[in-house]
């Protein structure tokens, strides 16, 4: 075991052959070197193979696993299954770190005594116009179930004592909010710390930004279901509130609702906001009730007049000035 890397990272990736040199050079580059990279192939059509062990051939610290197409969760938890080092971190093939990363969480791991726990990094977005650093709240001590629960933590982001993988992993049966259910399982038994250094880089692109034409939000409402309901999380759905329950489901009813909006199927964009009503009647009640009454046939008749006539006052406005 001495020789065993301290961190071990795991990447999984389908058809990213383009962008992975890019992400595994971030680790590379880190000025903490006690590391090694597990790319799981999750049934790439492309030349993710020929890629990674090229890489792999110049840098033996990486090492390529193939699986049939699984998914992410799976592709994670395979990683894991693979991995030699204390603590496990889980970057996403288009992620990268910030040179310092891995070097401020051990540091941080050291503080605390090195725990059986998580701990997970402020975030950088990496967008079209460059780099953002968000205003994040600071996890406040005695309420880090709540916070991994309700704020958005993705996995390249977070590290974890690799004994725990034993106990919690990522759900293959939920596709959304799968990370979000292992840091609340995680949480509701093990510590969980915050570095607050912006340490590690989200990209925001297409395939990650909020679709109203794909209804992404139905499998996050499948997923928060099966947190809530299934016997294998029933201790922990025990301890989240009743409120916040609802609010999450009344949220992701709302978005449902924005979805067939923009599709224009109003009949079930109607039954999404019947059922975010129900979840909580006080949530985004004036968006709910104007985006029900605008597609309703005659209040939407109205709305559209009281449009025309802004629109015409304006106009008499402007000549008159």
């Amino acid at each position: 075991m001495e020789n065993s890397p301290f961190f071990s990272i795991t990447i999984p990736a389908y058809n990213r052959a383009y962008i992975l040199p890019e992400t595994i050079e971030s680790i590379q580059k880190q000025t903490f070197e006690n590391w090694e990279v597990i790319v799981v192939d999750d049934g790439s059509k492309d030349d993710t193979e020929e890629v990674v062990k090229a890489i792999g051939t110049s840098d033996s610290r990486v090492r390529y696993v193939y699986q049939n197409n699984a998914e992410r969760s799976a592709a994670r938890n395979n990683g894991a299954s693979h991995a030699k080092g204390l603590y496990l971190l889980f970057l996403d093939s288009d992620d990268s770190f910030f040179p310092e990363h891995l070097q401020k969480i051990y540091d941080l791991l050291k503080s605390n005594s090195f725990p059986v726990g998580m701990v997970f990094s402020n975030v950088t977005y990496l967008t079209d116009e460059g780099l953002i650093q968000p205003d994040l709240p600071v996890m406040q001590s005695g309420r880090e179930f709540e916070y991994v629960l309700l704020q958005p933590i993705t996995p390249s982001r977070v590290c974890i004592y690799k004994d725990i993988f034993s106990e919690f992993k990522f759900d293959p049966e939920i596709v959304i909010v799968e990370d979000m259910v292992l840091w609340v399982s995680i949480a509701s038994k093990y510590p969980v710390f915050q570095l607050l250094d912006y340490t590690s880089i989200y990209r925001i692109h297409g395939g990650n930004s909020v679709d109203l034409s794909r209804n992404s939000y139905l499998l996050r409402y499948k997923g928060l279901l099966r947190l809530f309901n299934h016997e294998k999380y029933q201790s922990i759905s025990a301890k989240i509130p009743h409120k916040i329950k609802k609010h999450l489901l009344a949220e992701c009813s709302f978005n449902m609702a924005r979805h067939f909006e923009f599709i224009m199927k109003f009949g079930k964009m109607n039954q999404m906001l019947l059922l975010s009503f129900w979840h909580l009647l006080g949530y985004r009640n004036k968006e709910r009730i104007y985006m029900f009454l605008s597609h309703f046939p005659f209040t939407a008749k109205l709305f559209r007049k009281a449009a025309e006539n802004g629109k015409e006052n304006a106009t008499i406005q402007n000549s008159k000035s």
